[in-house]
């Protein structure tokens, strides 16, 4: 038996800002550099109160799309929008951590509670980081990292396991950091098939969910406001609609959700056969 679930978010991301300084080798944007725009304030605090209106009570929100949310030249501004406000328990900031700038850790005190730094580190090798975010900036990430500890802040380390990646850059960072901050081995994927190549065949079954559930226990809002599917959807495509134009409830409860949540809970084997699920490692097929 298929059923369509519902939207139920706990966690949401907002991308502030589509700028990355890096072009790191397992992310879209080392093949596919974005055009720089940052959201306004205006826009982000709107944002913000259309979340609220949700009633949900969220585990985090954080400012991401493949983006470096630390070159946002707002960041502090909407640090202290956010915590205006109680529906979330923390910020995540995820990021490089290789574009801080001195005044950062004094500008954020006051949200050291509610605030995580998660932080995008390969391998603790200074040229394999080079080859891998082609930025030879590893010693500077290190020392901010050292200093967010030092000053108190959450930091997590989150390390890349895949295609590119050897045991040897896992083991060096946890060597290095394991007894500073938190780390944790993170899988990573194809990006539904941008950063690797996979085949868009049909594959056995009908597609009946997402590993992750990304479709319906997050939302997703782009730098002009557009809400989309899915963290895997690089370029926004399948879009639910914007909030420049009608209410997030509204738009969660529109009939593009519902096509798009059919596709991939609905058991009708029946989808564009460019759908982004087919090339997504975490699609779950089931027999009819």
């Amino acid at each position: 038996m298929f059923s369509i679930p519902e939207i139920k978010p706990e966690k949401a991301s907002i991308e502030i800002t589509t700028a990355c300084n890096h072009s790191c080798v397992y992310c879209p944007v080392s093949k596919f550099p974005q055009k720089q725009k940052i959201m306004s304030l205006n826009l982000f605090e709107y944002v913000m109160k259309e979340l609220k209106s949700l009633n949900y009570h969220l585990r985090r929100i954080s400012f991401t799309h493949y983006n470096e949310p630390l070159l946002d030249p707002f960041l502090k501004e909407r640090i202290k929008i956010a915590m205006n406000y109680s529906f979330f328990n923390i910020v995540v900031i995820f990021t490089n951590l290789s574009v801080m700038k001195e005044s950062l850790i004094q500008d954020l005190q006051f949200a050291q509670r509610r605030l995580v730094f998660s932080v995008n580190l390969p391998t603790a090798n200074k040229e394999r980081y080079f080859r891998l975010h082609g930025a030879d900036h590893y010693p500077i990430v290190e020392e901010n990292i050292r200093k967010l500890v030092r000053a108190g802040f959450e930091v997590k380390i989150n390390v890349q396991k895949n295609v590119f990646t050897r045991p040897e850059d896992q083991e060096s960072v946890i060597e290095r950091f394991e007894n500073l901050a938190s780390v944790d081995i993170i899988p990573s994927d194809s990006r539904a098939g941008l950063v690797l190549k996979r085949a868009r065949s049909v594959p056995k079954g009908v597609l009946a969910g997402c590993f992750i559930k990304r479709p319906i226990n997050h939302v997703h809002i782009g730098i002009d406001g557009e809400v989309f599917l899915c963290c895997q959807d690089f370029f926004k495509k399948y879009k639910y609609g914007s909030l420049k134009e009608m209410r997030l409830k509204k738009i969660l409860n529109s009939e593009a959700v519902k096509k798009y949540l059919g596709f991939i809970y609905g058991g009708k084997g029946v989808f564009p056969r460019n759908f982004i699920c087919r090339s997504c490692e975490f699609a779950i097929y089931k027999n009819a």
